[in-house]
């Protein structure tokens, strides 16, 4: 079995015990046993609904931290929701296509929740119906034909993907609804990206986590020539893109552009505007290095300081970087160190320490694995300790990297939160898809700051993006772009309905890359081939 394949089932298998999902899991379970879920289980989803929204009424009313709401007292770890989910919906459409409620002998697992949850949000954040229901009555009705529409198209329209994977929606299909303050339902404001006859309704930015996310963990980004489609259109209608990885090379551009090599050739085989290039980021070291792509098709630091400078746009943040002690980071690292040392010691690794400007990692020597129990046991240990100095006031991260475990200066919330205030894109316009939501994960602060979808290869990545893109009225494919020509399949483009996606060989561009240099993923220590 792969190290990935080892991984993932780590994932799906290791979770938090008191998780929502796992609450969801143990709701349903009466109901499949009693075999009455074929009748049940879409109220059940109803009730989960209503307990989210109600939740998210309460935490605006008396902050984030609510403990009042029914929901944290049946969850008491649950997480900040920013927008409405329609788990109904998004259950019925799920349903329709894999016959949950049919079957006899395995009950709704926890993956196929997590499946669900995936769908609801890029449901919610993909609303593409204008209209305004002001009544209860009025907006069950909508509903019902919503549903209807569903459950008739869902045989042929939903994504042909493999039965794993999250995304599941058909093209069209209806919005969802959001809740405001008064109790009737409203969508969200189109995102108006010039176009007069159409426009793109979706996230007005999406952030990724770079390993298992977009590329294989320790890999680079080389043949996923569907994904780097993707990518391309989101940037191409107006989304801001941006990879936000723990990977930290300071601004050593480099080295970023080795690990996105493939994605950087196809995007420059497409021809993409120097608009287009501004409009995608990568935030290294969690939140540490801003970089942005230039007309040239290269990584550029982003200016820190002064006029324009990220960190001193973002130091009203309290927590935000241009605001820490270096003092302080040192004595973080200094800490973690120590700790990762007699963690090595006392479970006789075959490891070594790795200290950066803003992280220490402990990583294997060649050829060798660190269980992941040592991983855990080492990340815990950091975060107990860390957890219990109040003199340490700096966020930090503390992960388990599937081989690796480190210890960041900062973490994805505080990166995402930078690139919300100095692009100017609220929480709930923005989408962060990550594979480490488990609480030894590093994806699992973005929870506080946006939403979220929880997946667990590059393949679910690439059908989040195609359902985004559907729900959103994006054609997924796109004719080969001639050289002049001013068509770049941007939302409202005409053209024929199926067409092909250029055929750059993204593999073929990583071996040329390989021929000349290699890189230590840990260390960024570049190795030149003979």
């Amino acid at each position: 079995m792969s190290f990935s394949s080892r991984r993932r089932n780590y994932l799906l298998t290791h979770h938090r015990r008191d998780g929502l999902i796992e609450w969801m899991k143990s709701m349903l379970m009466h109901s499949f046993v009693l075999d009455a879920l074929d009748t049940t289980g879409a109220d059940t989803f109803s009730h989960f609904e209503m307990l989210i929204e109600e939740h998210r009424e309460i935490c605006a009313s008396e902050g984030p931290k609510a403990r009042s709401s029914r929901l944290t007292q049946l969850v008491p770890t649950c997480g900040t929701f920013h927008t409405y989910l329609p788990l109904r919906r998004a259950f019925d459409v799920y349903n329709a296509k894999y016959g949950l409620t049919k079957r006899k002998h395995i009950c709704i697992s926890f993956n196929e929740l997590r499946h669900i949850l995936n769908l609801a949000q890029i449901m919610a954040l993909c609303s593409n119906h204008r209209r305004c229901y002001s009544t209860e009555k009025e907006n069950e009705e909508q509903a019902q034909k919503h549903l209807e529409a569903l459950e008739l198209r869902s045989a042929m329209d939903l994504l042909h993907s493999p039965a794993h994977l999250a995304a599941v929606a058909p093209e069209g299909c209806p919005p969802s609804l959001n809740l405001n303050g008064n109790g009737s339902y409203h969508t969200r404001d189109a995102v108006d990206i010039g176009d007069s006859r159409r426009s793109f309704r979706g996230p007005t930015m999406i952030t990724f986590d770079g390993d298992q996310t977009l590329y294989s963990d320790g890999a680079n980004f080389e043949s996923n020539q569907e994904l780097a489609q993707y990518l391309y259109l989101l940037v191409r209608n107006g989304v801001t893109v941006a990879v936000v990885t723990a990977a930290g090379y300071e601004y050593q551009t480099e080295k970023y552009e080795l690990r996105l090599s493939g994605l950087l050739a196809f995007f420059k085989d497409r021809g993409m505007s120097t608009d287009d290039c501004e409009r995608f980021y990568l935030f290294g070291g969690e939140c540490n290095y801003l970089l942005r792509l230039g007309s040239d098709f290269r990584l550029h630091a982003v200016k820190e300081t002064g006029t324009g400078g990220w960190q001193t746009a973002t130091r009203n943040l309290d927590d935000a970087p241009g605001n820490w002690d270096e003092l302080q980071c040192t004595a973080l690292l200094d800490m973690a160190e120590e700790c990762m040392q007699l963690a090595l010691e006392e479970q006789r690794l075959k490891a070594r320490l790795i200290r950066k400007k803003r992280s220490v990692g402990l990583v294997p020597l060649m050829n060798e694995l660190i269980p992941r129990e040592a991983l855990d046991e080492t990340i815990l240990r950091v975060q107990s300790e860390l957890r219990s100095r109040p003199d340490i006031t700096l966020p930090f991260c503390a992960f388990n990297g599937g081989r690796d475990a480190w210890l960041d200066c900062g973490n994805k919330r505080v990166g995402v939160e930078v690139l919300q205030t100095y692009l100017g894109v609220p929480a709930e316009s923005t989408l962060h898809i990550g594979d480490q939501f488990l609480n030894t994960g590093n994806d699992f602060a973005a929870r506080e700051i946006c939403p979220c979808v929880w997946i667990t290869s590059p393949e679910e990545t690439t059908y989040i993006l195609k359902s985004i893109l559907r729900l959103a009225g994006v054609p997924l494919n796109e004719k080969n772009r001639e050289k002049g020509s001013e068509s770049h399949g941007r939302v409202g483009d005409a053209g024929p309905a199926e067409t092909q996606v250029a055929t750059l060989n993204l593999k073929e561009v990583e071996r040329r890359n390989d021929q000349v240099k290699t890189m230590d993923v840990f260390t960024g220590e570049m190795i030149t081939k003979s």
